[in-house]
């Protein structure tokens, strides 16, 4: 049996997640921040390297059996990244929080766009059939696109009104200002942080 290291694509980050893990358990009191913030920063470095391997996957021209054997494929590689940065926001580390919902924000606008860009398998040839998947993969990326808006507003709620600190915090909070705005224009006012110039 592959034990979950052999799984990763990312095994080095895998080993360092899995050590800060470790190093967490039974930590209380003042030791438990330092060690809530390590493995919060450690699981995040592993959903990024988790990441880079999705937005590097390419689905490609075939028939409708291949495409969908890939298309599993591509979302396996998301849910992976997925419930590492969802792990992430979890430890309590304000900084680490607002990285992993932006973060998640823009992994699945990055799955909304790999639908958009999807090309129509080989076997459909009937011109109605085609315009029904079409609208088939615009109804599926439109969840994901659902799903980007709501990880930025995590990021955002996690910033709270004062996000100015460290250029890496501003540039995530950016991020999801410029995603709510295209995604959710109506949500901004909720966020001072956003600034008038993204409204």
């Amino acid at each position: 049996m592959n034990s979950p290291e052999a799984r990763s694509p990312c095994p080095a980050e895998w080993k360092r997640a899995k050590q800060a893990r470790e190093d967490l358990i039974g930590r209380a009191g003042a030791a438990r921040a330092p060690a809530a913030q390590r493995a919060a920063r450690a699981v995040m470095a592993q959903a990024e390297c988790e990441h880079r391997r999705f937005a590097g996957w390419r689905v490609d021209v075939g028939s409708q059996g291949i495409m969908a054997a890939e298309l599993r494929g591509l979302r396996r590689a998301y849910l992976g990244a997925r419930t590492l940065y969802e792990e992430s926001a979890g430890y309590g580390d304000p900084a680490a929080s607002v990285g992993a919902w932006a973060r998640l924000a823009d992994l699945n606008m990055a799955f909304a766009t790999k639908l958009d860009q999807l090309p129509t398998p080989v076997d459909v040839h009937d011109p109605g059939a085609r315009a029904d998947y079409r609208r088939q993969m615009r109804e599926v990326m439109s969840t994901f696109e659902i799903e980007a808006a709501l990880a930025a507003t995590r990021a955002l709620d996690a910033a709270g009104p004062d996000a100015s600190e460290g250029a890496q915090l501003a540039s995530w909070v950016r991020a999801s200002c410029e995603k709510l705005a295209v995604l959710d224009p109506e949500s901004l006012a909720g966020y001072p942080a956003c600034g008038e110039e993204i409204r």
